[in-house]
């Protein structure tokens, strides 16, 4: 019995140092200032999905949610202020559907039209 106790005590310490340095690396990628920060946002309406690439999304400034979903993506893109061509990380995309309110930062902007930008942060504001 004294060994099963043992092992249970052993198996406890490695699961906890385990969880610490999975903790505190997460942390460090989080608050790490050699992160690049974004350098310009752009909040608006997901109005397009790229279908063959799914990272790649349409978000137009200027619209609400109700006016998005009653034009077509040519004029939702004549309607809004800005669009802008946003391509992100599959697990920026996962949490992301048609007609979602976001606030995208950036880097750098290219000045095509619409845009075209590669997302730093994504912040979902209509939930």
């Amino acid at each position: 019995m004294r060994g099963k106790s043992t092992v249970a005590i052993i198996l406890a310490i490695i699961l906890i140092a385990v969880g610490t340095t999975i903790f505190f690396i997460m942390q460090f990628f989080e608050d790490n200032p050699t992160q690049p920060q974004p350098t310009g946002y752009i909040t608006g309406v997901i109005i397009d999905i790229n279908s063959e690439v799914k990272t790649t999304v349409l978000v137009v400034a200027g619209i609400t949610v109700e006016e998005a979903k009653a034009l077509s993506v040519e004029e939702a893109i004549t309607a809004g202020e800005d669009a802008t061509w946003i391509t992100m990380s599959l697990g920026q995309r996962s949490s992301l559907v048609l007609y979602d309110e976001v606030k995208v930062g950036y880097t750098a902007l290219l000045e095509s039209y619409p845009s075209q930008a590669t997302a730093n942060t994504i912040e979902k504001l209509n939930e």
